[in-house]
């Protein structure tokens, strides 16, 4: 419910504001890694925390994100590119939710609902990278509308 509170509470002041974008969100601030993410979706922004802050890959972390859904989800595509020092490294799309086949679930999802979703990570190999990892999320759905919009970065010092 304070989820519910805190994200109508960020689209009303985004909607009296000036700037057109979307506040830069630092989820994540430890000596060795910084997150910091906003949302590219003019309409609507998105919550997202990463517990606790790690100072290595390895360590294990929470990670959630929420928003409310402007659309119904029948059919879901995920859209995903990574960029390592603003050079494409990876880019990948895959469907997420399809007919009789909903692989989530909040496959289904109709518009109004409030989305959560929670996942935990921890990385096998503690990567010896420094730089910043650019990650663009975007989620479409049957319609062609943007379900969700992110642009992630990860710098790693």
């Amino acid at each position: 419910m304070l989820l519910v509170l805190i994200l109508s509470i960020v689209q009303m002041n985004w909607v009296y504001s000036q700037d057109l974008q979307w506040p830069l969100h630092t989820v994540c601030s430890s000596d060795r890694l910084t997150v910091t993410y906003r949302s590219c979706d003019p309409l609507q922004d998105v919550g997202f925390t990463f517990l606790p802050c790690p100072n290595r890959l390895t360590d294990p972390m929470n990670i959630r994100l929420a928003f409310i859904l402007r659309q119904s989800i029948d059919e879901l595509y995920l859209s995903l590119e990574l960029l390592i020092n603003d050079v494409y490294v990876y880019g990948r799309d895959e469907p997420l939710c399809l007919p009789r086949f909903p692989r989530f679930t909040f496959c289904g999802s109709r518009r109004g609902e409030l989305i959560t979703i929670d996942s935990s990570f921890k990385s096998k190999v503690d990567l010896p990278l420094k730089g910043d990892f650019h990650l663009n999320l975007r989620a479409i759905n049957q319609d062609g509308f943007q379900i969700v919009c992110v642009n992630a970065t990860i710098s790693i010092q």
